[in-house]
């Protein structure tokens, strides 16, 4: 099955679990689909904006989206495939407030394999699993 509106759930801290997401969205987005990455950045208390420089925000957005869109590359994309976005916020929130407005038909996610600490807490891909209102697909990087 090839679909034709995938949002790609990234996180750019995770290198070897995005990568591996984009590359299975590519194989899986219909020839005239699309792709929406999206990295989700956390929120930072208002009090630590002392402690960062000035540029902190602009340059943490641009190092996300350069590395999105090499990973778009690698996966042998052409830029006119792919969206690339960075929000602030809850993950789970952000991707399926993602998946509604891009009409999405498909939500993939990279992830670890889970641990006792995820299924006690919950993870991201969890609850976007638990609440989204389209099919999802978990990708996990292949072993070395």
């Amino acid at each position: 099955m090839r679909y034709s509106t995938i949002v790609v759930a990234v996180d750019v801290n995770d290198p070897v679990h995005a990568r591996a997401a984009v590359t299975r969205a590519a194989a899986i987005v219909d020839d005239a689909g699309m792709l929406h990455l999206l990295h989700v950045r956390y929120f930072l208390p208002a009090r630590y904006s002392d402690l960062l420089a000035d540029d902190f925000d602009t340059r943490e957005e641009r190092e996300a989206i350069e590395a999105m869109r090499g990973w778009c590359a690698e996966a042998g994309l052409d830029e006119s495939r792919f969206r690339i976005n960075t929000r602030r916020g809850r993950v789970r929130d952000e991707v399926i407030d993602e998946a509604a407005r891009t009409g999405a038909d498909l939500i993939v996610i990279g992830s670890h394999q889970p641990s006792i600490g995820s299924y006690l807490l919950g993870s991201n891909a969890a609850a976007i699993i638990r609440h989204s209102p389209v099919s999802v697909l978990v990708v996990r990087a292949e072993p070395k």
